[in-house]
């Protein structure tokens, strides 16, 4: 097997991504160790790929990043309990079955926390975590009551990576619980930055069967693409994100997770539930929280005439965490400024605000500094750009006998931040 840090830098190289790489870098490690990520496994995908995921997860406690991991052993259960029957996608487990339960998980936790190990990584596996009480007519398995949380902390504080296994305790007993439910349950009280579900598909797939790149789950529009149990799952990750708002759902492969948590494109689906706002009626907008969003996002002072300005469309999520403002330049729609907040950079929210600008403004220009980490991300979302004065200026669907006078008037656009250091105009 090729080294996954190899492969992994190669794909940097490539791509021109480390900029991004850098940029996710920064926010990962100046966020609270334990709000990090929880990243539930499935069975299958563990049994498969236990190396990749290891030696993924090894690379992440070298930068000092130690995810909470949630482990399931569907696959292995079903060979060896074959006589078990799920109900609701729940296995009806008895007492004897459960002591099978107990040692494959026991068994599977120990051998990913000892690869991680071998792999340079530190790992250990997280005990007594769940609680939980019999669901009736399930035999021995579990709803959880509660989650302690101390426990992971207290291992994440000594640099290691808590391995959890989905067992909850009960009075002297030991109940089975669904690896998703003991994620969910995990991240409502860990409230980390992100959820990501390691599944052998590595993505929500739509109806065509191609992995869908993104989730806005605010409105049901995306629903309606996806069928059958995948559209349960969908369902149940939109609860957990109207109770855990400021987490985002990642579903990847074990092949894909430094790609998806490094790189703005990311891999497999995003999956996130913003409230994405739109007015052409400056009036209904909040200047100061806007002002302070754009200034926060940049780094630099927005200058006083600024709102004055004409503008088409300001596209912004509700509580002002980022937002997108579009112009016109000789009549074609101007993306004059896209912003994030810092505390919300790395959570997708971003995605989100383009998907709805792209939606609205198929026909668009826009300009970044050279500098910009996020130019990455433009080149492969935009159709065309040109290198001009200190400028990248991207453009979509913009017919030739009009796109050169476009470029002159956005390459001549007097620049409205000052204090210049990283991010675009």
């Amino acid at each position: 097997m090729k080294d996954m840090l190899g492969e992994f830098i190669d794909f940097l190289d490539k791509t021109g991504k480390k900029s991004e790489f850098e940029l996710f870098l920064k926010i990962f490690q100046s966020t609270p160790k334990t709000k990090f990520a929880v990243i539930k496994i499935s069975g299958k995908t563990l049994e498969d790929k236990m190396d990749i995921i290891a030696e993924n997860i090894a690379y992440l406690n070298k930068l000092g990043i130690y995810p909470t991991v949630v482990h399931g052993a569907g696959s292995i259960l079903d060979a060896k309990l074959q006589s078990s029957k799920k109900i609701g996608g729940l296995r009806v487990t008895s007492k004897e079955d459960m002591q099978t339960v107990i040692e494959v998980y026991k068994d599977i936790g120990e051998r990913l926390a000892s690869k991680i190990i071998s792999y340079g990584g530190s790992a250990k596996t997280a005990r007594d975590i769940l609680t939980a009480e019999p669901i009736e007519g399930l035999g021995c398995v579990g709803k959880i009551t509660g989650v302690d949380s101390t426990k992971i902390e207290e291992i994440i504080e000594h640099n290691k990576t808590p391995v959890v296994s989905p067992i909850g305790k009960y009075n002297n007993t030991w109940l089975n619980i669904n690896a998703d439910t003991a994620a969910k349950e995990l991240v409502k009280k860990i409230c980390p930055k992100k959820l990501l579900m390691i599944t052998e598909t590595g993505g929500i797939l739509d109806e065509n069967g191609a992995i869908m790149p993104f989730m806005n789950l605010s409105g049901d529009e995306d629903l309606a693409h996806i069928t059958g149990g995948m559209q349960l799952k969908v369902k149940e990750i939109k609860d957990l994100l109207e109770t855990v708002p400021d987490c985002a759902v990642v579903i990847t492969s074990a092949e894909d997770i430094l790609k998806e948590l490094f790189t703005i494109s990311g891999r497999g689906t995003f999956i996130k539930n913003h409230n994405i706002c739109t007015t052409r009626d400056k009036n209904e907008i909040d200047m100061h929280k806007l002002k302070n969003l754009i200034e926060n996002s940049f780094d630099k002072k927005l200058v006083d005439y600024y709102f004055d300005e004409d503008m088409t469309e300001i596209i912004y999520e509700i509580n002002y965490d980022g937002a997108a403002i579009i112009k016109t330049v000789n009549s074609i729609p101007y993306l004059d400024k896209f912003a994030v907040s810092k505390a919300c950079q790395g959570t997708g929210l971003g995605k989100s605000i383009w998907a709805e600008v792209v939606a609205r403004y198929p026909k668009m220009i826009l300009r970044a500094a050279k500098d910009n980490p996020v130019n990455s991300f433009y080149i492969r979302n935009c159709e065309g750009m040109i290198k001009k004065s200190g400028w990248n200026i991207y453009w979509n669907n913009i017919e030739e006998d009009e796109l050169f006078s476009a470029i002159e008037a956005v390459e001549e656009k007097k620049a409205t931040l000052t204090e210049h250091k990283n991010e675009i105009e």
